[in-house]
């Protein structure tokens, strides 16, 4: 099974932990069959844990994950 750890830091921990509260509700979604994520923040890093079926499973939750994590990303720089 493929898996992938990806961090994504960000400029405080009050926007580590926001983004990992905002994002955690898609974790519990049944959509992802093929796939399970984890998040966990250490500080001002988040880091996101994938374990897939397979490579297309696998590049499909990083992508979705990615581009959200992003969209959270420059939320927090315009909350600067």
């Amino acid at each position: 099974m493929p898996s992938l750890e990806k961090e994504f830091i960000f400029t405080s921990p009050f926007f580590a932990l926001a983004v990992q509260k905002a994002v955690s509700v898609e974790l519990d979604n049944t959509f992802e069959r093929r796939a399970k994520s984890s998040i966990h923040t250490n500080k001002n890093v988040v880091l996101l844990k994938v374990v897939a079926e397979d490579e297309s499973a696998l590049a499909a939750s990083l992508g979705f994950y990615s581009r959200l994590f992003g969209l959270c990303s420059d939320i927090c720089v315009l909350r600067r």
